[in-house]
């Protein structure tokens, strides 16, 4: 092997592991953006789910 396939191989294998890099970092910025939305679902599903008094069911049957 001369100097510029050594080179090459290097050269690939240092793309190849960049890439792999990326492919993490992305996989794990839309596991953090999933959690985030999650997170956002359970406190609109804590906020919405008040409840109403008995009170709000009772009505007048005296016209």
């Amino acid at each position: 092997m001369d100097i510029n396939a050594i080179a090459g191989a290097s050269l690939l294998m240092k793309t190849a592991q960049t890439q792999q890099a990326m492919s993490t970092s992305m996989i794990k910025q839309a596991a953090d953006q999933q959690n985030q939305l999650a997170n956002l679902l359970a406190q609109s599903v804590q906020t919405n789910q008040q409840p109403q008094s008995v009170s709000d069911y009772i009505f007048s049957t005296y016209a």
